[in-house]
């Protein structure tokens, strides 16, 4: 069997009625349209974004484990049965670039409790790093001081909801935490980085009686948002300093990882752990992410790059070259 080594990713754009056209300036070429995700490492069945470099060029997530199981995710994540199909599709994370030139709809995700009994439904817990954003760009992050399950599940089904949520200005640098039963939604005006449980569950609460990009409503899931809802206060936003040179600072955790915002300056010498896989998603500078004894396999990253570090990785090395990398680095939780 070939020996794994540093797999970048080709990025899915997903067409949204809230999308825009800023990641003309993260990527190369976008489809033409309002859009508003790019997937950019995801083993989800609704997006499953290929490899495109070296030997393992054009083999999605799911392929992987089928072939390399536990040298791919490590030991941590090794209690799954990879040879299975359906299983291969539970690789844990998934990372996406947001761009919303409107408001989102507004909306809550399930937890790891209401996910085993209902099997429609898979937990997501996220974080969200803000990397644009306009004079005034907001968010609805939580509900308002004192609101309780009675009346708000009153207003939700009259759709007055936007009279009970908390709206927040944000700007480039805040991270902002989403445990499940946290009801969110990002206002127009901004780019944000989000990584998160491979998940694609989503209850619609209110959606602004917009029409879909086929130009019919948009399903609402009110009954089932009623039932996650989280009526305690969300965590704090905050907003960490950059990490020194060839560092990373943890930045927040969810699902069992931890998330850093790390900095290459000039050359990082890295060595993988068996224990589990780690992601990144590039954010500023150019470099290269390089192995092998005399480094010629490399991959150049920029801005929108997604990099994963399979658990048998040989060690490896991040080098900039135009400016410092700026990138998330997330791995599992110690």
């Amino acid at each position: 069997m070939n020996r794994l080594y540093p797999l970048s990713f080709i990025p899915l754009f997903k067409e949204k009625i809230w999308g825009g056209r800023r990641f003309e300036s993260w990527f190369p070429v976008i489809p033409d349209g309002p859009i508003g995700e790019a997937w950019v490492l995801s083993a989800h069945p609704h997006g499953l974004t290929p490899t495109e470099n070296g030997y393992l060029a054009n083999k999605t997530i799911p392929e992987l484990l089928t072939e390399y199981g536990e040298d791919v995710i490590g030991k941590a994540w090794a209690d799954q049965d990879y040879s299975d199909p359906p299983q291969c599709c539970k690789f844990p994370l998934l990372i996406k670039l947001l761009n919303s030139n409107d408001d989102l709809s507004v909306q809550v995700h399930p937890g790891e409790e209401y996910a085993a009994t209902h099997l429609e439904a898979s937990a997501k817990s996220e974080m969200w790093l803000v990397l644009e954003a306009d004079p005034g760009a907001s968010i609805v992050y939580g509900l308002k001081e004192g609101i309780g399950p009675r009346e708000f599940a009153e207003a939700a089904k009259s759709g007055s909801v936007m009279d009970y949520l908390n709206e927040v200005q944000v700007s480039a640098g805040d991270v902002i935490a989403i445990p499940p039963g946290t009801i969110h939604a990002l206002g127009a005006g901004l780019v944000v980085a989000e990584v998160q449980q491979s998940s694609d569950t989503v209850y619609r609460i209110w959606d602004y009686n917009r029409p879909g990009l086929d130009g019919k409503p948009r399903e609402l899931h009110i009954d089932q948002a009623l039932e996650v809802i989280d009526y305690s206060r969300p965590p704090e936003i905050t907003q960490p300093k950059m990490a020194s040179p060839n560092s990373g600072v943890s930045i927040g955790s969810f699902a069992g990882f931890d998330v850093q915002l790390a900095r290459c300056c000039g050359r990082w010498e890295r060595r993988p752990s068996p224990s589990s896989f780690t992601a990144f998603l590039f954010l500023g500078g150019t470099g290269e992410v390089a192995w092998g004894e005399d480094e010629r396999a490399h991959i150049s990253v920029r801005p929108g790059s997604s990099v994963l570090i399979p658990a048998s990785c040989p060690d490896y090395a991040l080098r900039s070259v135009s400016s410092d990398l700026v990138f998330l680095e997330v791995s599992r939780a110690l």
